[in-house]
């Protein structure tokens, strides 16, 4: 499934760089980032421009929160964003016990989250594998 799953993670669950970016820029913002972004190098820019990537993504006005944060002496911050596939996988987890709980087979459930049948498994404690 392709894009931001239907709930959203729990933020304790988040990389603490990321639970930054939730308290500079908010949640929403932080998921866009991650969506796009996540397990790639970024730049957060010194000075941003209102043309800048980010910017077209999060907003201008969380760019510029982002650079105040974490620029240095007028240098921007490159490093990778964490993808926060911990929390991603809460959500997954749950999903898959619910809709198991529901009915849904472990084959249909390990096809729909790409997995293996065993992972499908050790994720719902009532499944025999």
């Amino acid at each position: 499934e392709a894009g931001i799953p239907y709930r959203v993670p729990p933020v304790e669950l988040l990389p603490p760089r990321l639970k930054e970016f939730v308290r500079l820029i908010g949640l929403p913002a932080t998921l866009r980032l991650i969506e796009r972004y996540g397990g790639l190098r970024i730049y957060i820019p010194a000075h941003p421009a209102p043309d800048h990537p980010l910017a077209g993504l999060i907003g201008f006005d969380k760019l510029g929160a982002l650079s105040e944060e974490y620029a240095v002496d007028g240098i921007g911050l490159r490093f990778v964003l964490p993808k926060a596939k911990r929390a991603f996988d809460a959500i997954r987890n749950e999903r898959i016990r619910t809709d198991f709980s529901t009915g849904k087979s472990v084959r249909a459930l390990a096809a729909e989250h790409r997995l293996v049948g065993r992972e499908v498994a050790r994720i719902v404690p009532d499944i025999a594998f």
